[in-house]
């Protein structure tokens, strides 16, 4: 019986060494989450930064179009006073 005990002693001391292993690894495994977890927060505000810079954007080339086309309405209506002039 003395064999048998120390084989089971063996095994007992095998799967508290795997046990205790598989733990260690489980305990990394929130560090890695919570690095995953900041990355994923980090890019979520990069994206809200460019969509603000989009809209920015948005408007100014809004802007642009509206002084083009009062620049372009001028420039039509000081031909149309050239024209009616000569």
């Amino acid at each position: 019986m003395e064999p048998e005990l120390e084989t089971f002693r063996d095994n007992v001391d095998s799967w508290i060494k795997q046990i205790r292993r598989e733990f260690a690894d489980f305990s990394d495994l929130p560090s890695v989450i919570s690095e995953n977890a900041d990355n994923i927060q980090h890019n979520y505000e990069l994206i809200y930064e460019l969509k603000d810079e989009v809209e920015e954007l948005k408007q100014e080339i809004n802007a642009l179009k509206l002084i083009q086309i009062i620049s372009l309405k001028q420039k039509m209506n000081q031909k149309a006073e050239e024209t009616q002039q000569a």
